[in-house]
């Protein structure tokens, strides 16, 4: 199993910030925008299928896949955004954007990275994402009611076929 610190706020497998300290900085986050009179896009990540390869190739196996799959989630959304696995397969990010053209490229741009073939000891994996949604203020005043309109969001994006995101409540 791969691990990181053991540091209260922090997922230890992925070493991201935990749901606990992602809600509360997206309640901030949604405070400073709100007085800028500025825009929030939050996405709601899902890893397609990971109980089929924890169930095939052990958890061993979808636990490095996690790892890996944080570590590209960083990397395509940049030091901007807040990154956060909330449970299990389930990960969330908050980014400050204009508008709901440059939060739909975010989402490609995980679509992407995502979806390359995991490596784990020469067994290579396909697990790709599925990402729900919402922009504040355009979808939701409060980080409550955001993140209920991320998950339809994100549900719609399963329902559509996976491997794809949903671009929120509004449209």
């Amino acid at each position: 199993m791969v691990t990181g610190p053991q540091t209260p706020g922090l997922d230890p497998l992925t070493w991201l910030p935990n749901r606990v300290l992602f809600e509360a900085r997206l309640v901030s986050a949604v405070r400073d925008v709100q007085r800028r009179r500025g825009s929030l896009a939050l996405l709601l990540i899902d890893l397609d299928r990971m109980e089929l390869v924890n169930a095939s190739l052990g958890h061993d196996f979808g636990d490095r896949i996690l790892h890996q799959a944080a570590a590209r989630m960083a990397r395509a959304l940049g030091p901007a955004a807040m990154l956060a696995r909330l449970e299990s397969d389930d990960f969330a990010a908050f980014i400050e954007v204009p508008d709901h053209a440059a939060a739909m490229k975010h989402a490609a741009l995980l679509l992407e990275a995502c979806g390359e073939p995991y490596v784990v000891e020469c067994l290579a994996a396909i697990v790709t994402v599925s990402i729900g949604i919402a922009l504040h203020p355009r979808d939701a005043d409060d980080p409550a009611t955001l993140f209920a309109r991320a998950e339809r969001s994100l549900n719609k994006a399963k329902i559509r076929g996976r491997a794809r995101s949903y671009p929120g409540a509004a449209t």
